[in-house]
């Protein structure tokens, strides 16, 4: 029974749904039967949760309840938190979001008493949540930062992003929406792997409010998607919504045929977990009359042989765990190729080459023009034409963009952060205090970098996750300053700098390569 107790265990903390309650069920029973201080409250606990898959809300709450009565008064501080905030969910899921708070507010406590600062993080973020929903903003806002202070204390900067995701579209929601950038900011430090879509939901909402609008459509685009149909019924709502904007008439009548098809969807999903809700509270009722007969009789249970059953599930586990994580590295591996290649086509299209480029093409059309009129081919002349233009303007629009490029360089070095960090890297004595490095002026450089040059840090990390070091290597090199002024501003030595230089290179290309090449590409990026 205490196999069975870990197999469930097991399978809840890998997050696959239970489907069946039949082993819980004797696991309970057999721990019940011999009155088990210490396992007796987890087996309550993870049947709470394979009823909770199994949408039996009435029967999941039952058990959580149970688990928390059993183990009040034990040391079990991580187990009470656990099943008092499982409780908070289901009464959020319930619609019952006056009791959510209370429920949140005895896991915090149980969380301290255990000194679980991430569990402590988590519950903050709850109690904001359950007050979110009870449209108590100021209450709402104060849990959601808190919960953001005390992971910044513990330098978690994955809770950071989970809390700071949250509230920045609770921010939107607002329409508070400076507030939200800030926290927008936070949530890209650390890279998502997992459940991107309630983040793309926030920042495609938050730009188009902002009206930049070809973000939006990026992160619309994106909920299309998902498997869950509500991302997808806001995704088409979203871009119907810029398309009428823009004035776009075909594509805003397409896109809103799409979001009224998914509304139908989501409807029916909705009747169906209603149904679903109102099946649970009638089958437990069944269940209890069934209960109460059970008590009424006893019987013997049979006890199986399971060491070999063990073995299997034991080296199946594993099997699913090693695949798992190679499947895992692949898509990793992919999505960065990807994002690479787009980095790489954006930097071709706006380059020399592309201009080169359509300027043979140009010639090529302007030959072929010659023999059209030759040929007194009117058709083909009009077509040539057309053609010739289009690549012309595509050129006017590189080169426009160039120019703005090199104004925005321009303004880069009339900065006084530009100018404070070029002084800094220049080792006078005499201003050495004047012109010390702090964080806000790191900061500040970012902030200038990513407004000049097109949110430059968060293409970074696209690319691969990096360090505090390896961002601030990259922003000294794209305002030009040499490799031993970076090490002099970084308090590191030139080696160290050219050692960062080639690893980063290699995280992202994936092959060696020179310090040259990794500062050609940083300043194109």
């Amino acid at each position: 029974m205490y196999y069975h107790l870990l197999c469930t265990k097991a399978q809840d903390k890998a997050y696959i749904a239970h489907t069946s309650d039949s082993l819980i069920r004797q696991v309970v029973r057999y721990y019940r039967r011999r009155k088990d201080p210490k396992h007796l409250p987890k087996a309550l606990y993870y049947a709470g949760r394979v009823y909770r898959d199994l949408g039996d809300a009435p029967q999941a709450l039952e058990f959580f309840q149970r688990a928390t009565e059993t183990a009040k008064g034990s040391t079990n501080h991580k187990l009470l938190s656990l099943a008092y905030s499982q409780m908070g969910m289901i009464f959020l899921y319930e619609d019952i979001y006056d009791k959510a708070p209370e429920m949140f507010r005895k896991a915090y406590h149980y969380n301290t008493l255990a000194k679980d600062s991430a569990g402590m993080v988590y519950r903050l973020r709850d109690i904001g949540r359950s007050f979110s929903t009870l449209k108590q903003a100021d209450s709402a806002i104060y849990y959601y930062k808190k919960a953001d202070e005390l992971a910044e204390s513990i330098g978690n900067l994955h809770l950071r992003s989970v809390v700071n995701s949250e509230l920045s579209g609770y921010y939107t929601e607002l329409e508070r929406y400076e507030e939200a950038y800030e926290a927008i900011q936070i949530t890209l430090l650390q890279p998502r792997n997992r459940n991107l879509f309630p983040f793309y939901s926030n920042l495609a909402y938050y730009y188009e409010h902002n009206n930049q609008l070809d973000s939006a459509t990026y992160y619309y685009s994106q909920l299309l998607l998902a498997d869950n149909y509500i991302y997808k019924q806001e995704g088409y709502k979203g871009l119907y919504r810029i398309a009428r904007t823009k004035r776009e008439t075909e594509k805003a009548f397409a896109f809103l045929d799409q979001y009224l098809a998914y509304t139908d969807s989501v409807q029916d999903m909705n009747q169906a977990e209603a149904v679903s809700k109102a099946n649970s509270l009638y089958n437990y009722q069944l269940n209890q009359e069934e209960n109460r007969k059970l008590k009424r009789k006893s019987f013997k249970e049979k006890r199986l042989n399971i060491f070999l059953g063990a073995v299997s599930a034991f080296l199946l586990v594993l099997f699913i765990a090693y695949r798992e994580y190679h499947k895992r590295k692949e898509q990793a591996k992919h999505i960065h190729l990807e994002k690479f290649k787009k980095i790489q086509e954006e930097q071709y299209k706006s380059s020399q080459a592309q201009i080169k480029k359509n300027e043979q093409e140009i010639k090529i059309l302007e030959a072929s023009l010659q023999e059209a009129i030759a040929s007194k081919d009117e058709l083909r002349q009009s077509l040539l034409k057309a053609q010739k233009e289009f690549i012309e303007k595509s050129n006017e629009h590189i080169e426009a963009k160039q120019r703005v490029e090199e104004q925005n360089r321009i303004n880069l070095k009339s900065t006084n952060i530009y100018k404070k960090f070029q002084r800094a890297a220049s080792k006078e004595e005499e201003n050495a205090r004047e012109n010390k490095i702090e964080d806000a002026d790191w900061q500040e450089l970012s902030l200038v970098i990513n407004n000049t040059c097109c949110q430059f840090t968060q293409r970074l990390h696209e690319l691969h996750p990096m360090k505090d070091i390896e961002v601030k290597v990259c922003l000294l090199i794209k305002i030009g300053l040499s490799p031993q002024q970076i090490a002099t501003i970084t308090i590191r030595s030139k080696q160290a700098i050219t050692s960062i230089r080639k690893r980063l290179y290699k995280k992202v290309f994936n092959e060696e390569g020179s310090t040259e090449q990794w500062d050609s590409f940083i300043h194109n990026l």
